[in-house]
């Protein structure tokens, strides 16, 4: 099976992390935080490298085995498949969400009349070729896209330079440590998805990634949290940045270049249109690969994109699925993810104990 180097799966998960961390999670984060949401993300990432450091250690000691395989050598058949179904979940999740929210955007934005069946359609579709395709395609599609994101992404930032004001980020705890407690899931949901993904993928890589380049991975996610974040609250103030949906395209719509150059905001669906291929062709792809069957591989990537087409088209109030989000989502996803690590360091080091007995 042909694998991708781990600088591509870095161009991935910039594109599929970077549209939770730039996108999903901030206006979630504006609420629970408000001023204090900046402040958040720098404290998840100084206690960030603890679970880069179990991330890495997992990865140095799996060989380059399918997560299945390992988790059926260590672990046992049954949990195995206990494990292998709540990752199965989290993954259609991932990819849900994501093309929910985006719908959602679109059809807000800029097609209001366009029937939801042919706008999840056309993009279930596309995104389930790039997935039967395989995660090479999937990588080269990601190297091809990233570069115009990270340049757009630049020039929203500098361009609003102009309408920014950086007191507005303070002062800090006004309402005490409460707002960095309720945060503190949203912005950890949003990094551990490297670990979350890279433990699917690392038997896919040409050679193992390190602590450093991991590390450096993490502080890339991490700013692009902060970027749009910081934006919003300068630009917005905390109160109107809290009162919208979507702040970081809220900062597109007030782009000017020079005097006669402005409504510049169709930019933002080159960037946000990347980021949603790329995720949920990577959610439904990983559906299939994690299951390691030998004939039918691609049965769990279409089943995964066919129930994401029936549940999207399923009534919904915005405020409802960002409660589910909010509630139930990124805090299962981090105790899930933090547990799990936990559990497969815990494991490795008694395996290690008993064979130097």
């Amino acid at each position: 099976m042909p694998k991708i180097t781990p600088i591509q799966s870095y161009m991935i998960i910039m594109l599929s992390v970077g549209l939770m961390n730039h996108v999903i999670i901030i206006p979630l984060l504006l609420e629970a935080s408000k001023r204090d949401a900046w402040l958040v993300v720098l404290l998840v990432f100084v206690v960030s490298p603890v679970w880069i450091g179990c991330l890495n250690y997992i990865i140095q000691n799996m060989n380059n085995q399918h997560i299945k395989k390992w988790l059926d050598q260590h672990f046992g058949k049954f949990l195995s498949a206990i494990l292998v179904i709540i990752y199965s979940l989290l993954l259609w999740l991932m990819g849900f969400i994501s093309l929910k929210d985006t719908l959602t955007w679109t059809i807000a934005s800029y097609l209001p009349q366009t029937p939801i069946l042919v706008l999840a359609g056309t993009t279930l579709v596309a995104c389930f070729f790039a997935a039967f395709q395989g995660l090479r395609t999937i990588a080269i599609v990601s190297g091809i896209l990233l570069p115009f994101v990270v340049i757009l992404g630049n020039l929203v930032e500098i361009a609003n330079f102009q309408f920014k004001d950086y007191t507005l980020l303070f002062p800090l705890l006004e309402n005490g440590t409460a707002p960095l407690w309720k945060g503190i899931p949203y912005v950890a949901g949003g990094l551990l998805e490297l670990s979350f993904l890279m433990l699917l993928i690392q038997h896919k890589l040409t050679k193992k990634p390190g602590f450093k380049s991991l590390m450096l991975m993490c502080f890339i996610l991490t700013g692009l949290t902060l970027g749009p974040l910081m934006g919003s609250i300068a630009i917005f103030g905390p109160d109107e940045a809290d009162n919208q949906r979507y702040p970081s395209y809220a900062q597109w719509r007030i782009v000017r270049l020079g005097e006669y150059v402005e409504h510049v905001d169709f930019f933002s669906i080159y960037q946000w249109l990347s980021g949603t291929f790329i995720r949920v062709s990577l959610s439904i792809y990983l559906l299939g690969e994690l299951w390691n069957l030998q004939k039918r591989r691609w049965l769990p990537v279409l089943f995964g994109a066919l129930a994401m087409l029936v549940a999207i088209l399923l009534p919904m109030s915005d405020m409802a699925f960002l409660d589910l989000l909010g509630r139930f989502y990124f805090p299962s996803f981090c105790i899930f993810t933090v547990g799990t690590l936990i559990l497969y360091v815990g494991r490795m080091i008694i395996s290690r104990i008993r064979q130097k007995e």
